[in-house]
C-alpha cells in the first residue's frame, strides 16, 4: 500500500496508520449491527402492532425507522449509535487527509479539493444531526413525527453527497486508476450516483406529501407500493452497495490502496508550534 504521509516517528508505538477504505466499511458495518439490533428487539420485545404503525398509517409501510422508534430499541440503540457516530466521523476525516495528501502531491486540483472538502462538512453534519431521532421519538401525525423525519431526510441528502464526492474525488484524482479498477467503474459510479439521487429524490418528495396530508397527490394503494419498493432499493445503495464495494478494495485491492500516516510527535509539534505563535 503506497503510503500518503510520510513517516517520522519518535518510536513504532507513535504511529497511526489510516486506511480510508477499511474505516469506511466499519462505519457501515456498524450501523447494519444498529439496524438488525433494531429489528431484533423490535420484532422479540417491543409492545406494537407493525401492521398499525404510526409509519404504516402516515406512509402506508413501514422503513427501517421503524425499528428505531420503540422500546427496547430506543433504549439500546442511542448506544450503538454513538459508536456508529465516531466511527463515521473517523473515515469522513481521514478521507479529508487522504484529500488533503493528495493536493500536496499534485494529484487532487485544489479548487475542486475546497469543493470536496465543503462537502465533506455536509456530510458529517447530516450524520450527526440523524442523532435527534433517538431523540424525538414520533408521537403523532402531526406532532413530532416530521421532528423525527427530518434528521433522515438529511442523512439520505448526506449519503448521496458521499456517493457523488467520493465519485467525483476518485476519478478526478486518479486514484480509483492507480488502483488499477477497469474503465466500466467510472461510468458504473456515475449511473449509480444518477439513480440513488432520483430515488432520495423522490423518497423526501413522497415522505413529504404523505406528513402533509397528501396536498400534493392522493396516496393510492399502487404509489404506496411504490415508495416502498423505492425505500427498498434506498436501503440496498445506501448501505448494501458500499460495503460491496469496500470489501472489495480492503481485501482484493489491499496492496495498492493508499496509507495514511500520522505520528503523535509531528502532531504534538504542531500543536507547539501554534501556541508559540
Amino acid at each position: 500500500m503506497r503510503p500518503l504521509f510520510s513517516k517520522r516517528t519518535l518510536s513504532d508505538s507513535d504511529d497511526l496508520t489510516l486506511v480510508v477504505e477499511r474505516l469506511r466499511l466499519r462505519a457501515y458495518a456498524s450501523f447494519l449491527v444498529v439496524v438488525l439490533v433494531g429489528i431484533l428487539l423490535t420484532n422479540l420485545f417491543a409492545n406494537i402492532d407493525l401492521n398499525d404503525s404510526l409509519l404504516m398509517q402516515v406512509f402506508g409501510f413501514n422503513n427501517i425507522c421503524v425499528y428505531f422508534d420503540y422500546p427496547p430499541s430506543t433504549y439500546v440503540l442511542p448506544f450503538l449509535w454513538a459508536i456508529t457516530l465516531v466511527l463515521m466521523l473517523q473515515y469522513m476525516v481521514a478521507h479529508w487527509l487522504q484529500m488533503n495528501a493528495q493536493v500536496e502531491q499534485g494529484t487532487l486540483n485544489r479548487k475542486l479539493y475546497r469543493i470536496l472538502t465543503r462537502m465533506k462538512l455536509f456530510e458529517a453534519f447530516t450524520v450527526v444531526s440523524f442523532s435527534t431521532i433517538f431523540a424525538v421519538s414520533p408521537e403523532g401525525w402531526n406532532h413530532t413525527l416530521f421532528i423525527h423525519t427530518a434528521p433522515f431526510f438529511l442523512l439520505q441528502v448526506g449519503l448521496v453527497s458521499q456517493a457523488i464526492s467520493n465519485t467525483l474525488h476518485g476519478t478526478k484524482s486518479g486514484y480509483w486508476r492507480r488502483l488499477g479498477l477497469p474503465a466500466w467503474f467510472n461510468r458504473a459510479a456515475i449511473m449509480y450516483c444518477i439513480l440513488f439521487s432520483i430515488i432520495v429524490f423522490f423518497k423526501i418528495l413522497s415522505a413529504t406529501n404523505a406528513m402533509a396530508g397528501s396536498p400534493w397527490w392522493h396516496q393510492t394503494d399502487m404509489l404506496k407500493r411504490v415508495a416502498q419498493g423505492f425505500d427498498r432499493m434506498f436501503f440496498f445503495l445506501a448501505v448494501v452497495v458500499p460495503m460491496v464495494k469496500m470489501t472489495y478494495l480492503a481485501y482484493y485491492r489491499s496492496e495498492k490502496l493508499e496509507v495514511v500516516h500520522l505520528t503523535v510527535s509531528s502532531i504534538k509539534q504542531a500543536l507547539l508550534r501554534k501556541s508559540i505563535q
